[in-house]
């Protein structure tokens, strides 16, 4: 990495630090004033972001890493935003989130520095060969889910409430990626403007994807679904640059998620709570009209870090942070967040474009694409702008596996970032 351009970004991660613990500051002394004492266990996570920030500068020095700068801040201040909601939560758990995010916190950065490891410097390209070994892992993950895991507010958990589901994302991403790497022609075949490959590498697809498929239906897991086949269609439309796949695309997830809530009760009572959620407020709805109740009083500038109530938005730490978040920044402050949001999914399609390699421009594509995916989702359910599918906000919802797994995600998006191609 030049020095320029390390000292340019130990500049903007310090600048990120400087408004995390500003941030920090505010929630910790809105907890001091409710209480008689200074609570310090919620600086724990600070103190562990704040040694990252010098950590990850060096050991990209080291990798002589000439990647996306802008990225990495990005990163670096939504997993700090999520810090601080957390904090703000931990007064409402029997056991301080603050505390319980310290061991994800930390793994997760070393799994931020380990993917960068990985695919800077075009170190990934061995990764195409590893297509295989990822489609059977992720096989491998929905077998142990069906097997030893346990139903827990919707999902599938593991003892310890490990969430292992997380991991199937990059690892199908890695397979489509390396599968289509490979048929970049058949797949970019069209008649007035319709995609016809042939008719082998179609059944081929269908058939390898209906697996994984069945396995998530299997699990329940609406959520993990939809955001595989949504980013099956970028995929598509990425190796092709064909739009007939997204508008077929759209089409098909339309169609199977109607289907789905015909054979699942599950999905209906989704579907049900989005159309009519007041039909049943004090039960099902009770989520959607709490985080919508949230949202609306913060209004336009928020209540301020610490002013809110978040106590009274269901699962505020993972699933609907979106609405807790927003209760106290306010629609400005979301706006914000979205922005930077929008800024870390452009700068990953930007390297993604800059890549010359099909496979490793396939696999960034996938992998920034996941994040885009998973964000729209989840905002949009809280929203109500859809129905809620239980995916977590990437960097904000400090999930444990959640978080660990999107650290990587985003370690693997920059090394692919590396002009050293």
């Amino acid at each position: 990495m030049k020095k320029k351009k390390g000292t340019s970004l130990f500049r903007l991660l310090a600048l990120d630090w400087l408004v995390v613990a500003l941030a920090c500051s505010m929630a910790v002394f809105s907890k001091f004033q409710l209480g008689a004492s200074l609570p310090l266990e919620p600086l724990l996570p600070l103190a562990i972001f704040t040694i990252a920030i010098p950590v990850t500068v060096i050991w990209l020095k080291m990798l002589r890493w000439e990647g996306d700068v802008g990225f990495i801040g990005a990163v670096f201040l939504l997993c700090g935003l999520g810090l601080v909601t957390q904090i703000r939560l931990s007064g409402f758990e029997s056991v301080p989130v603050s505390l319980k995010a310290l061991l994800p916190l930390t793994v997760g950065f070393f799994a931020f520095l380990a993917g960068v490891s990985i695919t800077g410097g075009r170190r990934g390209k061995w990764m195409n060969s590893a297509g295989w070994l990822a489609y059977f892992g992720a096989l491998g993950v929905i077998a142990v889910m069906l097997v030893f895991g346990r139903h827990y507010r919707g999902g599938i958990y593991l003892p310890g409430r490990i969430n292992p589901s997380e991991l199937i994302k990059p690892l199908l991403v890695l397979f489509m990626a390396a599968f289509l790497a490979n048929r970049a022609k058949a797949f970019s075949e069209t008649q007035v403007g319709i995609p016809t490959p042939p008719l082998s590498a179609l059944v081929h697809l269908v058939f390898l994807w209906a697996i994984p498929m069945v396995g998530t239906l299997l699990l329940k897991d609406l959520g993990l679904m939809v955001i595989l086949n949504a980013i099956l269609i970028v995929m598509l439309f990425a190796v092709s640059r064909r739009s007939g796949y997204l508008g077929l695309g759209c089409i098909a997830v339309t169609a199977a998620g109607y289907g789905v809530q015909l054979i699942s009760s599950n999905a209906r009572d989704r579907f049900a709570v989005w159309l009519h959620p007041f039909a049943d407020a004090t039960g099902k709805g009770w989520q959607v009209l709490q985080s919508l109740s949230a949202m609306y009083s913060g209004g336009m500038w928020g209540a301020g870090i610490g002013g809110g109530d978040p106590r009274f938005v269901p699962i505020a730490s993972s699933d609907f942070v979106y609405a807790a978040l927003a209760e106290e920044i306010g629609f400005i402050g979301c706006l914000l967040v979205l922005c930077l949001y929008a800024v870390l999914f452009v700068r990953g399609f930007r390297a993604a474009g800059m890549i010359k390699a099909p496979f490793e421009r396939l696999l960034c594509i996938g992998l920034t694409g996941t994040l885009a995916v998973q964000t729209v989702f989840n905002i949009a359910g809280v929203t109500k702008a859809l129905p809620m599918t239980g995916i977590t906000l990437p960097l904000i919802s400090h999930g444990g596996s959640s978080l660990i797994v999107t650290l990587l995600v985003c370690g693997l998006i920059a090394g692919l970032s590396d002009s050293r191609r």
